[in-house]
């Protein structure tokens, strides 16, 4: 006799996983219109949801159709017994949702009058850009308006009617709706208290970051009659459109959230006095490890350490611990530091006469791996390429050469680590003016170096060889010395230069032949280049770069190709005299977070920069206060923050983790680590 083949319902289902889970609710959220939702889940789920692979087999309504599966099963399951065979009724008070479920929910009333100012073609929609996909967001169609006040209106709920953001396809106009926690959509409606949009008159009077010379309201006691009391009308609202028969989504933040207090979520370190540590001297560099948010290294001019709070069979109250890397004894001067892209090694550069070198540790353990020879001058800027193993550096000078002889020229260096064996010296090349900053960018296995000093910005090939290509300068007559330069390389022909000078405030984009000037009131302190995240279409954000100033603000800017020239987006304002020392772009570029003496303020980079969060230093605790106060002093008792003074003594630094979740504020012998969780 045959064997009985088996049954076929004996294969029990595969489990089901978190990223199976939040892709139903993802592809739901999609679905039914919630865009906004959509973008947030994916962004603190950190996946790639198109590129899931089971993502081509998941049906439109999964989530609604499984839900619906489930509660079946579970009814099943409660009125039949092991053999399938009916065992019970099925009671109301069984039902999943209890027995009240049954029932119809109870209607929103719609409000007494909804004004609406403006027309939309039905099926219109806005097209967004988001991790390098078109979303498109359909529009709602609406009434013709009727005319009213321009004053915020409110409905018997406290709900007040705002303007939402027009269509970027056409020239259709801003249309009102009506929105719940009264939440602007566009640019120019999304302000805080920080933020304020910069128009053509960047000067235009602020109050609390608000333009006032062009906004007023008009009373309905103003209008005629006939349009103060018009008839109201309510609005039909059409069935929810389903944004993926249409295209993709983008949430799109229509107002600024609650502004978070970060205080207690931070946590402060003090460098030890075990290591050497000078309270006349500060922290000069704070760099996290890439891929390890729980490694945090420092730098100072007579120290170089690690801080590793991850659980460790040496550090069981997983409290911080300090590792000190360098012994001061040995050196002269410790003077820059930075991680390889992937995190398995730190340079550190150090200087003893006659000559310095580069120091290689291992990400893991810290050991010393190789001492690199440097060169007879002090390396002051070291950055990695983000493509091949290769370093880059500066040397502007010898650190016992005085200010006088400092026009002897500065000299670029490149350290090709792709063929360690046998590494005698590094390629050089040296320029006449002295250098204060260089950036580097690499694409399709070739790279670049740009460098500034003086009245000059340098564009070098720097891959697997060292060569000038290009040398810009500036009109001598103008006194403009460059101290910052950003570069950012995403195609043949996509890229950008942007040089920033300290001491005039003016800014210049060498390759466009673009000059800013008076960008600032007072000295600029930081700039940067806005990143952008693996996959997304990268032209947009590589024109975007910001700067902070002692005059107490951060400026974003905008490269606008099609007409060349810098637009500013927004003016951000730091705090009551709070000179603006330093600012940090997050890696994911969702973030912009600035600091002074005592506060960091991080603003929504992606969302018309709404203001976010507050970190503030209290003065039992953080020395902030008692450093601003010896930088005034040390310039003479004038403030910065007005713009007559030179820039502060004390070194500040920001710097994210790579996971844009954690930032370190470093300042004097303190760093304060504030855990951001958005």
């Amino acid at each position: 006799m045959e064997a009985d083949n088996p049954s076929t319902f004996s294969a029990k289902p595969p489990p089901l996983s978190s990223d199976q889970l939040n892709y139903l609710v993802w592809r739901y959220l999609q679905e039914s219109g919630y865009a906004e939702a959509a973008v947030k889940l994916q962004r603190d789920w950190r996946v790639n949801a198109e590129s899931l692979p089971f993502a081509k087999s998941i049906k439109g309504q999964a989530l609604v159709s499984l839900v619906q599966k489930g509660l079946r099963y579970h009814h099943l399951s409660l009125t039949i017994d092991e053999n399938g065979r009916p065992s019970k009724q099925l009671d109301p008070s069984m039902f999943f949702f209890g027995p009240e479920s049954a029932k119809p929910l109870p209607e929103l009333p719609l409000p007494e009058e909804t004004v609406t100012s403006a027309t939309s073609p039905a099926g219109s929609t806005t097209t967004l850009q988001n991790k390098g996909r078109d979303y498109v967001f359909p529009e709602i169609p609406i009434q013709p308006p009727a005319k009213r006040s321009r004053k915020a209106e409110r409905n018997g709920s406290g709900a007040r009617k705002v303007s939402a953001s027009a269509s970027r396809h056409g020239n259709a106009p801003a249309t009102d709706v009506e929105m719940t926690n009264g939440h602007p959509t566009s640019r120019a409606d999304a302000r805080s208290p920080s933020a304020t949009e910069a128009g053509p008159d960047d000067n235009a009077h602020l109050v609390n970051g608000t333009r006032t010379d062009d906004r007023m309201d008009v009373d309905d006691d103003s209008l005629p009659a006939e349009q103060a009391h018009h008839e109201p009308h309510v609005e039909v609202l059409p069935p929810p459109s389903h944004t993926l028969t249409n295209g993709e989504s983008i949430g799109v933040q229509v107002a600024p959230a609650k502004v978070t207090n970060l205080s207690a979520s931070t946590s402060l370190l003090q460098i030890p006095s075990s290591a050497g540590f000078d309270n006349s001297k500060s922290i000069t560099r704070t760099a996290w490890q890439p891929g390890d948010k729980d490694s945090l290294t420092a730098l100072g001019d007579n120290f170089c350490g690690v801080w590793r709070s991850k659980s460790h069979p040496s550090y069981p109250d997983q409290h911080p611990h300090f590792q000190e890397l360098v012994d001061p004894a040995e050196v002269k001067l410790i003077s820059a530091l930075a991680w390889d892209p992937a995190g398995d090694i730190l340079a550190v550069a150090t200087y003893t006469d006659p000559s310095g070198e580069i120091l290689l540790f291992d990400g893991q353990e810290f050991n010393l791996m190789e001492a690199l020879p440097a060169s007879q001058k002090a390396i002051t800027t070291l950055r990695w390429h983000r493509q091949g193993s290769r370093l880059l550096g500066i040397a502007p000078f010898s650190s016992d050469v005085p200010e006088a002889a400092h026009n002897a020229g500065s000299t670029i260096l490149l350290w090709d680590l792709s063929e360690a064996s046998n590494i005698t010296r590094p390629l050089s090349v040296s320029v006449p003016e002295t250098l204060m900053d260089i950036d580097c960018a690499s694409f399709d296995m070739n790279g670049i170096v740009c460098a500034a000093g003086g009245n000059a910005v340098y564009h070098c090939r720097a891959f697997s060889d060292l060569g000038i290509e290009h040398k810009w300068t500036s009109n001598p007559n103008e006194n403009d010395s460059w101290t910052l330069v950003r570069c950012a390389w995403g195609g043949p022909m996509d890229g950008i230069v942007v040089a920033a000078s300290g001491e005039s405030g003016s800014l210049w984009l060498p390759v466009q032949a673009l000059m800013k000037r008076e960008a600032h009131d007072a000295p600029i302190t930081g700039l940067e280049l806005r990143p952008y995240p693996p996959g997304t279409s990268s032209s947009t954000s590589k024109r975007e770069f910001a700067t902070s100033s002692t005059d107490g603000t951060v400026k974003v800017w905008l490269y606008d190709e099609a007409n060349n020239t810098i637009l500013s987006l927004c003016k951000l304002i730091l705090g009551h005299a709070s000179p603006a020392m330093t600012l940090s772009y997050s890696p994911d570029g969702f973030c912009l977070a600035a600091a002074s003496y005592d506060t960091v303020r991080i603003w929504n980079a992606e969302h018309g920069h709404n203001h976010m969060a507050t970190w503030k230093g209290e003065p039992d605790s953080w020395g902030g206060s008692k450093l601003k106060e010896d930088d005034i002093m040390s310039i003479g008792g004038m403030s910065g923050m007005n713009g007559d003074g030179p820039q502060a003594i004390a070194d500040h630094t920001l710097a994210w983790d790579s996971e844009s979740r954690k930032l370190a504020f470093g300042l004097g012998s303190q760093i304060a680590v504030i855990d951001f969780q958005r």
